[in-house]
């Protein structure tokens, strides 16, 4: 297969062929003892439970998407599964951490969640690394299954280091009355460039998407979310929030399609990006395809640079410029940090903010 052709992320010379395939760096941190939940990493689960991933593999991310996702199809050795049987609510945070451990290498982690009726579950991964001296890739999968009633609260945290590139694909399918909750968050490697798809398929599914981007020196990081109404009365809340400094690049390329016959869809898509310095650039893309005409649905972006007022107002209060700036770039992201309902995600996601400040 050829490597995709992506107008808004460019690769350069990148060639994944280069890379030696590596395995064995998921990190399964936390795992709850709930009765009836399993939590395994992938290859214990390809021996206890084949019949969960010969059901759910490949069913909302298709290997044949790109290239990036056959070779993951092909190559993945690490990832985690989390299976939650029928009314029940899982009672912590399930967490998994992928670690890209050096240059010149390529990790492949899936990530699948299977949540029965009625159940709920929260599962954080991260994808981590430390500053690399050449290129290494993650090309990470995610499938999240919300069955009827079910709730989801899924996060997936990007701060891999420098010459890091993440190329990958995510998608959720929600079925009547569930509700999906995914964050997105990114601040690290030099290139990212993430498909994502949900397809609310049930009436009456729900979905609440929050992420953030922070882009510094020469990174390029670029989301793709799609959303699919398909079943009656389903809504959608997408929210980004991007700052961008140095000469980096940030991407939202979102796009909300309500199919023919989804009707009393009530869905809004909207990504607000703050620039930092003159010389960085984004774009912001957000669009509406509707096949339906009893509907309600909006879009919307923004772009600027820090109101010189609000400076001026800091610094007369003791602050000095920079640490003005960091109280306005904090507050510009508080509208999405303080909707995150589970508090640790949301002091994750904090932490990563500041981190980056």
């Amino acid at each position: 297969m050829e490597m995709p052709r992506w107008s808004r992320t460019n690769l350069g010379a990148f060639d994944p062929a280069q890379l030696r395939p590596v395995y064995g760096f998921a990190e399964i941190e936390s795992a709850p003892t709930d009765k009836g939940l399993y939590v395994a990493d992938l290859q214990t689960a390809l021996n206890e439970r084949p019949e969960l991933l010969a059901k759910y593999w490949g069913a909302a991310v298709k290997a044949e998407f790109n290239k990036l996702t056959a070779l993951n199809s092909a190559l993945t050795r690490d990832g985690i599964v989390v299976y939650v049987p029928r009314n029940l609510e899982v009672s912590v945070p399930i967490r998994v951490r992928y670690r890209l451990p050096e240059a010149g290498v390529a990790i492949f982690p899936r990530t699948l969640i299977v949540a029965e009726a009625n159940s709920r579950v929260t599962v954080i991964e991260e994808f981590i690394s430390e500053d690399l001296e050449a290129a290494g890739l993650v090309a990470p999968v995610a499938e999240v299954f919300a069955m009827d009633g079910a709730a989801v609260e899924f996060a997936s945290l990007q701060t891999l280091g420098t010459h890091a590139f993440q190329l990958g694909a995510q998608a959720a399918i929600a079925g009547r009355d569930a509700k999906v909750s995914w964050m997105s968050g990114a601040v690290g490697g030099t290139v990212q460039h993430v498909d994502m798809d949900v397809e609310l398929e049930g009436n009456g599914a729900e979905l609440n998407w929050l992420g953030f981007t922070y882009g510094a020196g020469t990174q390029q990081l670029l989301w793709a979310p799609r959303v699919h109404h398909i079943g009656l009365s389903t809504t959608a809340q997408i929210e980004w929030k991007s700052a961008v400094s140095g000469t980096a690049y940030v991407v939202f390329d979102g796009m909300i399609n309500i199919e023919r016959g989804a009707q009393g869809t009530n869905s809004d898509l909207r990504d607000n990006v703050l620039h930092l310095t003159d010389g960085a650039r984004s774009d912001s893309i957000p669009g509406l395809e509707i096949d339906a005409n009893e509907v309600k649905a909006g879009h919307g972006s923004t772009s600027g640079q820090i109101d010189e007022e609000q400076v001026f107002y800091l610094q007369s209060r003791g602050m000095s410029r920079a640490e003005a700036t960091q109280t306005i770039v904090l507050g510009f992201f508080a509208s999405i940090v303080e909707r995150i309902a589970v508090e640790e995600v949301r002091d994750r996601v904090l932490e990563i903010i500041e981190a980056k400040l």
